[in-house]
């Protein structure tokens, strides 16, 4: 855009409009004032140039303002002041704008930042530590990238402490992204995951034990069709529709999350597949997109949408506001916090179902930023972002530095290529690249706080101006004698730059969001599995009538077949005296056991969800029936051949499976009572119960007693037993063995449990939950499983250990530390042996 700009300056047009839309972008300090000179001179030449711009220096040398509000989206669309730039800032009141312009408004500088000297350090030179004298940072280390030689970088090294806000800065070309993004980034991912781009050339990385993952948050579009939206991004649409099936109406029809789903068939409309528009595809211009005269644009069938949670169907809820959601469920925590942390930075005014592809690149960015605030996190990430207030306005970019402040509060690092001198001077470290761009740049210049690197460009001697000059007279001639002649300092224009908006701003307090007090549980709050729960299903309040009279399928139709049928099969069932009542206490299935508690299991179900066909299953012991006899005896006609059901279906309605163990199933699909009502169906019945309990008589003891793993313990673990026996195991025995001695050395008075099918378990002594896990029938690797308290350890620590490794998080809630090993030699490493005592000892302390 700039280029194009400087064509029209010299073509010397004149009547023109010039239309542009942030052309600062990317563009540093120093050179707005060359910018302007640009424009002023296509004004001069009788020309109109309109910006669309958020710059202060830019706003400032117009001749008229125009300010767009009051809001956002929705709350937007109005010129709510207009006039010169002096004027508009005496507008406060009604222009937002006017409020940051005239100074009533504006983003502090911090009163105290995360890096604190131990004492006053020395100006920094190229041949010190480019680390001064700071006491540990808040992550406890330093992260060292040494020796880069991207592109136009000259060997230099890059020191980022972790756990605080860092800023890149340096003109533009000088060698911010070949540094963080095609060196740092690639580098940092490469060593967690063994995989990703190659980095640009550098000679060495350090400080990667206290990092466990690498993002980079850019302003590309969260999705790019309909059926992406910040519900769906952030997750709160999976809560929601779990929410949703806990409703009573949901329950009785067996709706489950995926009937609240836009993106699978069942619930959504299918005329425009729940995108709640229809493309008409053009030849020779852009596709337009119509609303669905089937839905009216609300993406569900009429079944789901009848489901209602506070008078709100799935569709209204998705018309919601982010504001508006909040307050409808207010009550729920785990809806409420990432809810809540949308609305914190300024991100209310959104729908939960907003078309990604109508966000701005500012918003996809922040709504990417609130789902990392929103999760649960241990800390330990490394965020990396470039330019992030592109097309911010002041007011956007004070919510910005809101929630990564909120992100750095959690125990991350942030790291940002930035221009903008109101996010610089809130940074806790600074690094410029410089001095210039291209050639003339790739060193590092300054590094330190902000106050640090303005001292550093005093240093200098200079003090820049935003047309790339520095004033006459500047320079010290007290500060040039104190210059080291052999590494003369190099000169820092945002440091020069940043001086007098240290000076002119006034101090405060970060702001920041608390995401973990959000999901924190308050008075009257309940969980989502109580919703609905006070409300009995009718199945539980009289469980025969819902199964008989008032059953409704899987599909949430009312279902077709007799309910006489079951409950003729019920009542010939209760007749015997081996048998217990009925339970008709499920939505879809009613069972008949033995009145006698042996390890026999059930012998008869119902399957009730079908909408056509009562499946019938009778579980005897193996051989008792022949299946062709029993087809003879009880003959039943083809699906196929019966009008009247709307299904189809050539196979037997009567069958057997025979499975692996003791016993047979007969199953039975069913339509009217009059199909068994018969003399042949009773007998069928006699003797099914007669052998099943027979069996029952004859079991004096558990199953589950007799098993191979109950009765071997650890020589069924060490064995090749257990596997399926058509895939083959890909690792190796000896593994395994040296894998539990270590383990047993390491934990010799933990107490060992090897009596179940798949996993051992180590529990310390004392505690009543196990802290190892370690699954040895799984064929891809042996696996094991450390638990610990979250944010222990990070995954840097443990990158170059076992064959595969992650960190997760537990069912129980603890943090899952995951390793897979497939070789004695992964096994046998020293660094596993000394980090399992690491892990032993931080364990105990904290029991």
């Amino acid at each position: 855009q700039r280029i194009r700009l400087a064509g029209q300056i010299g073509r010397a047009l004149t009547g023109v409009l010039y239309v542009l839309d942030e052309p600062t972008i990317g563009l540093h300090p120093r050179d707005n004032g060359r910018l302007i000179e640009a424009l002023h001179k296509l004004r001069d030449l009788g020309n109109t140039v309109v910006l669309v711009e958020h710059d202060r220096e830019v706003l400032e040398a117009a001749d008229q303002l125009y300010d767009f509000g009051p809001g956002s989206g929705r709350f937007g669309g109005n010129v709510v002041a207009s006039g010169t730039p002096k004027q508009i800032a005496r507008m406060t009141s009604a222009s937002l704008t006017g409020a940051y312009l005239s100074g009533k408004a504006g983003i502090p500088v911090p009163v105290k930042r995360r890096m604190v000297p131990v004492e006053s350090a020395a100006l920094w030179t190229p041949d010190t530590d480019p680390r001064p004298n700071y006491e540990s940072p808040p992550g406890g280390a330093w992260l060292s990238l040494l020796g880069c030689r991207q592109n136009n970088l000259r060997s230099v090294d890059l020191h980022i402490p972790l756990g605080t806000l860092v800023c890149v800065t340096g003109l533009s070309g000088s060698g911010k992204s070949s540094l963080i993004q095609e060196t740092l980034a690639r580098a940092v991912a490469r060593h967690l995951n063994r995989t990703g781009e190659m980095p640009g050339p550098f000679d060495s990385l350090s400080g990667m034990e206290e990092v466990s993952r690498v993002i980079t948050v850019d302003q590309n579009p969260i999705g790019m069709t309909p059926a992406s939206n910040p519900a769906t991004y952030t997750g709160v649409f999976d809560l929601i529709r779990t929410l949703f099936t806990k409703l009573p109406d949901a329950k009785v029809r067996g709706y489950k999350p995926g009937r609240f789903s836009f993106n699978r068939a069942g619930g959504r409309c299918e005329d425009c597949e729940g995108l709640g528009q229809k493309k008409i595809e053009m030849h020779f211009l852009p596709d337009v997109w119509v609303t669905c005269d089937t839905c009216h644009g609300r993406r569900y069938n009429q079944e789901t949408l009848a489901v209602k949670y506070k008078g709100n169907s799935i569709a209204d809820v998705l018309n919601l506001s982010i504001g508006q959601a909040l307050e409808l469920f207010g009550n729920i925590p785990k809806i409420r916090a990432p809810l809540a942390t949308l609305a914190a930075i300024g991100l209310d005014y959104l729908t939960l179902g907003q078309s990604a592809t109508t966000l701005s690149g500012g918003e996809a960015q922040r709504v990417k930023l609130a789902a990392e605030l929103a999760k649960p996190n241990s800390g330990r990430t490394l965020y990396l972002l470039d330019e992030p207030t592109t097309g911010l306005h002041f007011d956007d970019i004070a919510k910005l530095l809101k929630v990564l402040n909120s992100l750095v509060e959690q125990g991350n690092t942030v790291v940002v290529i930035e221009h903008n001198l109101d996010v610089i001077k809130t940074a806790d470290w600074i690094v410029d690249v410089g001095p210039e761009a291209g050639i003339g740049g790739g060193l590092i210049v300054a590094v330190g706080t902000p106050e640090e690197v303005v001292a550093q460009a005093d240093g200098y001697g200079g003090s820049g101006t935003s047309n790339g000059k520095g004033r006459k007279g500047s320079r010290s001639k007290k500060k040039v004698a104190s210059v080291n002649a052999a590494n003369p300092p190099l000169r820092s224009w945002t440091g020069e730059l940043l001086k007098p908006v240290l000076e002119e701003h006034e101090r405060g307090e970060l702001e920041i969001f608390d995401a973990e007090e959000a999901a924190r549980k308050q008075k009257g709050d309940i969980d989502i599995a109580r919703v609905g729960r006070d409300i009995a299903a009718p199945w539980q309040t009289d469980g025969r009538k819902w199964h008989t009279q008032d059953r409704i399928a899987r599909n949430g139709k009312p279902c077709r077949w007799e309910g006489a049928a079951l409950a003729y099969v019920a009542d010939l069932l209760a007749e015997y005296d081996g048998l217990k009542e009925p339970n008709w206490n499920d939505q879809a299935t009613v069972e008949v056991t033995a009145a006698k508690k042996t390890g026999t299991g059930w012998f008869w179900h119902a399957l009730s969800g079908d909408e056509w066909l009562l499946r019938l299953y009778f579980r005897v012991p193996k051989g008792t029936f022949d299946e062709a006899d029993l087809q003879q005896r009880i003959a039943m006609t083809p699906v196929d051949e019966l009008d009247e059901l709307e299904v189809y279906g050539r196979g037997e309605r009567v069958k057997t499976n025979e499975s692996k163990g003791a016993f047979q199933e007969v199953v039975m699909d069913i339509h009217w009572l009059e199909e068994i009502d018969t003399p042949e169906f009773r007998e069928f019945v006699q003797q099914a119960v007669d052998a099943y309990l027979n069996k029952v008589e004859r079991s004096g003891s558990s199953i589950e007693d007799l098993m191979p793993w109950k009765k071997l313990g650890k020589k069924w673990h060490l064995s090749r037993k257990g596997f399926p026996s058509t895939k083959r195991v890909k690792w190796t025995a000896s593994a395994l063995e040296t894998l539990t001695t270590v383990l047993e050395q390491q934990f010799p008075d933990d107490v060992t449990d090897w009596s179940n099918k798949q996993v051992a378990y180590w529990t310390a002594s004392g505690m009543s939950s196990p802290r190892i896990e370690l699954y040895t029938k799984r064929r891809e690797g042996i696996d094991l499983v450390l638990l610990t308290e979250p944010g222990q350890i990070a995954l840097g620590r443990i990158a170059q250990l076992a064959d595969e490794r992650e960190i997760t998080t537990h069912r129980s809630g603890k943090e899952a530390v995951k390793f897979r090993f497939r070789t004695q030699k992964s096994v046998k490493d020293k660094d596993l042996v000394h980090f399992l005592s690491e892990f032993k000892a931080f364990v105990d302390a904290n029991a």
